[in-house]
């Protein structure tokens, strides 16, 4: 990932979408017609978001810890982390809340393929409010700063010393009018070993730096709650930490999420499924969806949009068959693999 590339997807439109046919037309196109149509619904619904309460609500959360953060004066700022299992759309959630408030920040000249700004009269740089980055396994404090210049294109310093990638980092914050950097992959960072508490001061030092010039660090990672990185004194006391789980059917607030998520899916498909009744997802499949996906956001829109295309290119009523022939994660065939042994040793 670099700027360039950033840029262009959060400035991207998803993909269009197909106009819904009329039913009496969909009944008199050939099978092969039928086919055609339904894998260029399935390819534009699964390229686009799906509206998740669960998400949203953290992503308001994020917007609101962001907001109070860029409050504080200048230097050491709160430290905003995401947690979740994995697969759980921790980072999916992040991208697409950074790259809105990278649209925002931008303003008119988000257009722009390349935006730009004069930081001073005669001298121009790249405009980068955001910063998005994977952290490595076992990477040291310079591969930190060389990912940071790498991103902003300062190739040249990312091959310098370690010294001078801080200073440049550094520098990098206010020339390029920085104010998030995203470190995706959090739970890399390893305090076990020399290296990694070398790493993890070269976080903390970038969250002082970043704040001196306005910016916010962020922090993502698969079960980073607890972990090692946010058990730092230093990181403890500015954080500001946020979870984001699989939706979970074992309360009632549980379940009005869980179908309030199933109706948002309904409303993408209803047009090209005109024939299926209010709430079908929502009433009729919603207990044997969660058992499919355990409440997994990936998961949920794979198995609702490959199997209600599958439906559309036959013509025939969505139902159980249709879902159950999707294939779906490892991940969730463990888990199903495993209820249904529960449930067969329940039954012995």
């Amino acid at each position: 990932m670099d700027a360039q590339l950033w840029h262009a997807q959060a400035t991207s439109p998803p993909p269009a979408l197909p106009a819904p046919l009329p039913p009496a037309q969909l009944a008199a196109s050939s099978p092969e017609a039928r086919t055609a149509y339904a894998d260029s619904v399935r390819i534009a619904l699964r390229g686009r978001p799906v509206p998740s309460p669960v998400h949203e609500r953290v992503s308001a959360d994020l917007t609101f810890a962001l907001e109070s953060a860029m409050l504080a004066p200048a230097g050491a700022r709160t430290v905003i982390a995401v947690s979740a299992p994995f697969t759980a759309g921790k980072s999916t959630l992040v991208k697409a809340w950074a790259q809105s408030l990278h649209r925002h920040w931008l303003g008119d000249v988000a257009s722009d393929s390349c935006p730009r700004w004069a930081p001073e009269p005669g001298l121009m740089a790249d405009w980068v409010p955001v910063v998005y980055l994977s952290l490595q396994s076992e990477s040291r404090s310079r591969d930190l700063y060389a990912q940071i210049l790498g991103f902003i294109g300062n190739i040249k310093a990312a091959e310098s010393t370690e010294t001078r990638m801080a200073l440049q980092t550094t520098k990098s914050f206010g020339l390029h009018q920085i104010r998030l950097l995203i470190i995706d992959d959090a739970h890399m960072l390893r305090t076990s070993s020399i290296t990694g508490r070398a790493t993890l001061n070269a976080v903390k030092h970038l969250n002082t730096t970043l704040g001196e010039h306005g910016g916010v660090l962020v922090l993502v990672g698969a079960h980073i709650s607890g972990g090692e990185a946010l058990s730092d004194p230093q990181i403890r006391g500015r954080l500001s930490e946020h979870t984001v789980a699989p939706y979970a059917i074992d309360t009632p607030a549980g379940r009005r999420d869980w179908q309030r998520l199933l109706r948002g899916l309904e409303e993408m498909l209803s047009p090209y499924l005109p024939g299926e009744p209010p709430g079908y997802l929502a009433r009729h499949h919603a207990a044997y969806l969660w058992s499919r996906t355990q409440g997994f956001v990936g998961d949920t829109a794979t198995v609702v949009i490959d199997a209600a295309t599958a439906a559309l290119a036959t013509g025939e009523p969505l139902g159980r068959a249709h879902f159950d022939a999707v294939r779906l994660s490892g991940r969730a065939q463990d888990q199903t693999a495993r209820a249904e042994a529960m449930a067969t040793a329940s039954g012995q």
